[in-house]
């Protein structure tokens, strides 16, 4: 039997423009003489329906232009794999149209809780499992699923075809994850993200299996897809991924969220302040990836560096450095006099080095980003990291706004990790030397003049960010009582840090928290993509929150 897997980019909430897709898909199945076709679920929509989601009409609207589908299928004798909107709750359904049961015991899994949570009631007496679900997913997860379902598959005899949602789908906050592909017999042919149009199969021949029957040993499978509690100095990076693939899968994620959000909204330029920091090296090469999956010019990517009363001489070359690598234009705005006449405008001396001298800076190269986007018809991309996110450390009405954030989700210390696999990626190879450059230099907001080098240091104004980072586990995912954390600060880094210093540290890092909270609660639009994300109520702290709660526990 031959299982024709449908491949289109869905527009976000346009039902006419990405059923126009699915017919096309439906004719190539037919003209390659398939049996079967799966549609991703919700590729109607690309989204889910939100606000909308009591809105019967919206259902109607969806399930009608299923009928369609499925009605020329039946003309052709073809098999449908696709899904329907529930009326009452707006989620989507998965069904199989113009059944082959007399030839498969098949059925579809909804979501990757029901699959690995019943494992042995789905598997034991299925040959065949459709996997269509529009799932959001963070980094590393792809990994795990492959895994656990390559064990299924031994295990049960059982095949599994899939042809998760995600091309084209909306990326803020959820991110659906695309997987397109045959896992049988304990092996995995499976293709990942939006690189894989480029070279996934359209159609996969499948055969009859006998399923077994197991009721003995059954397997925990929810467990193994789950990311475990380990207390490491890289905690955020999972302990059951490999590192390579992790950090890989990460920017590949980084690439497509923004490569959806360009394709939707039709945009074919991005501005971004380039620094020459760490942040904004790392939203450089997500955006030269991004352009390049998307086949678009880079003449569309305006970059600039703005010097003020702080920028360094080290980071001013390697701003140049990195865009010479890629051979783009790197554009200077000397902000010096624009932010100097704001600070007399409002009475400062616009000398003092204070947190007004500091956040003019900020707030005007973002103005004048933002100013370019609109002259430019362009996507101002935002670069600041989990670590600063999570403590607050950026400028409200500066840094902290953007068109869309590339890095909202990836804290220092796994974006240091991530670096040093990107640069042995053929496709930067032409900036190595000057990403290893960055890695070497101190983090620094460069506010404060001081003669041409790096004065202000972020690690000493705040704490090493490994310790920041190893605080973020602890508050986020693990969520154990500060005194602990202490503890395991502690042993983690093997006594790097007294407990004193951890302890002083800890207490800095819940008040920057807390108050840090009302930024984080305005941040710009972003995909969450990492299982430490500060996206969401859920993990959320009251703007106005008092931090005794902590304090006193320690």
């Amino acid at each position: 039997m031959k299982i024709y897997i449908a491949q289109f980019s869905s527009k976000p909430m346009d039902i006419t423009a990405n059923f126009e897709k699915a017919l096309a898909a439906m004719d190539s199945c037919i003209e390659k003489g398939c049996d079967v076709i799966v549609y991703p679920a919700g590729c109607l929509l690309g989204a889910q329906l939100g606000i909308l989601k009591d809105t019967d009409w919206v259902a109607c609207t969806y399930n009608s232009k299923i009928d369609e589908l499925c009605k020329k299928a039946a003309e052709h004798d073809i098999a449908v794999v696709t899904d329907t909107v529930d009326k009452t709750d707006g989620s989507f359904r998965p069904v199989i149209e113009n059944d082959f049961a007399e030839t498969f015991s098949a059925s579809v899994v909804q979501s990757s809780k029901q699959l690995f949570g019943n494992a042995n009631e789905i598997c034991s007496n299925t040959d065949l499992v459709f996997i269509n679900w529009m799932e959001s997913g963070v980094a590393g997860q792809k990994y795990l699923w492959t895994e656990a379902l390559k064990d299924i598959s031994a295990k049960y005899g059982t095949v599994f075809v899939l042809n998760t949602a995600g091309d084209g789908y909306t990326t803020h906050p959820d991110f659906y994850m695309t997987m397109r592909g045959i896992v049988k017999d304990g092996k995995a042919d499976v293709y990942y993200g939006f690189d894989h149009l480029d070279y996934c199969p359209e159609f996969f021949e499948v055969e009859k299996n006998t399923p077994t029957n197991t009721t003995a040993d059954i397997t925990d499978y929810s467990k193994m897809v789950s990311f475990p509690v380990c207390y490491s100095q890289n905690p955020l990076i999972p302990g059951n991924v490999p590192e390579k693939f992790y950090c890989l899968d990460l920017f590949s994620m980084q690439c497509e969220s923004l490569a959806n959000r360009l394709h939707n909204i039709n945009c074919k330029n991005i501005v971004l302040n380039l620094s020459g920091g760490l942040d904004s090296t790392m939203a450089l090469l997500v955006c030269v990836n991004t352009f390049k999956m998307l086949g678009l010019d880079k003449k569309g990517m305006h970059i600039y560096t703005m010097p003020g009363f702080g920028t360094s001489s080290t980071t001013k070359g390697l701003a140049n450095d990195l865009c010479d690598g890629f051979g783009l234009e790197l554009k200077t705005i000397d902000i010096t006099e624009t932010c100097r006449a704001a600070l007399l405008s409002i009475g400062h001396d616009g000398a003092t080095p204070d947190v007004t001298f500091e956040n003019v800076q900020a707030r005007t190269r973002t103005m004048n980003a933002l100013n370019l986007a609109n002259h430019l018809n362009a996507l101002m991309i935002g670069t600041g990291d989990l670590s600063e996110i999570a403590l607050g450390f950026s400028t409200f009405g500066g840094d902290q706004i953007a068109s869309y954030n590339v890095n909202s989700c990836v804290s220092k210390t796994v974006m240091r990790t991530m670096l040093g696999y990107l640069v042995e990626l053929e496709m930067f190879s032409c900036v190595k030397e000057a990403v290893n450059n960055v890695l070497t230099i101190p983090v620094s907001p460069e506010l404060v003049p001081h003669g041409g080098e790096i004065l202000q240091k972020t690690e000493d104004i705040l704490a090493p960010y490994k310790l920041i980072d190893f605080f973020i586990y602890c508050t986020v995912i693990t969520k154990i009582q500060p005194a602990e954390v202490v503890s395991r600060a502690y042993d983690t880094f093997n006594g790097e840090f007294s407990r004193e210093y951890i302890c002083e540290k800890l207490k800095m890092f819940y008040r920057k928290f807390a108050v840090g909270q009302f930024k984080r609660s305005c941040a710009p639009e972003c995909a969450d993509i990492t299982h430490v994300s500060l996206i969401g109520s859920n993990r959320s702290f009251a703007s106005d929150g008092s931090t005794d709660i902590f304090l006193q526990n320690l």
